[in-house]
């Protein structure tokens, strides 16, 4: 039974590294995030007061704050997957971390369900001996 929960033991582990792996993910598209809104904000600030510098390139600028939209789009779509993935990660993790739970109680159990049957073998014998009978049965 030992194995049982060494392999268990390892998916667990496994199941833990993959909601690792998803919160990270998560933590990266949300500074992806936070940097494109800080771009967008200084664009934007940019085409409300347009400079003689910027004048030539306001046409660019526009199509650029679109671009930025689109791909904050498609960020938050992305972060909204993750975070359902990260869902299912952590509910993953904690039924593995269940089921290894139990599989360390079952092995427990067994051992005691053995150890108390080898104790009531080796009373059983003591008490042949002490009456004069042999422990082997022809």
């Amino acid at each position: 039974m030992a194995r049982s929960s060494k392999k268990v033991s390892r998916l667990v582990d496994v199941f833990r590294d993959l909601e690792t792996a998803d919160r990270a993910r998560i933590g990266e598209i949300t500074r992806q995030m936070d940097e494109l809104r800080i771009s967008q904000d200084n664009l934007i600030a940019t085409l409300a007061n347009p400079s003689a510098v910027h004048e030539p390139f306001l046409a660019l600028m526009s199509r650029s704050l679109g671009n930025m939209q689109r791909r904050h789009q498609r960020l938050v779509k992305e972060h909204e997957m993750a975070l359902a993935r990260y869902l299912e990660a952590t509910k993953r993790t904690r039924g593995a971390t269940e089921l290894l739970a139990d599989v360390r109680a079952e092995e427990a159990r067994r051992n005691e369900q053995r150890d108390l049957e080898a104790l009531l073998e080796f009373q059983q014998a003591t008490a042949a001996q002490g009456r004069g009978k042999s422990t082997r049965s022809s």
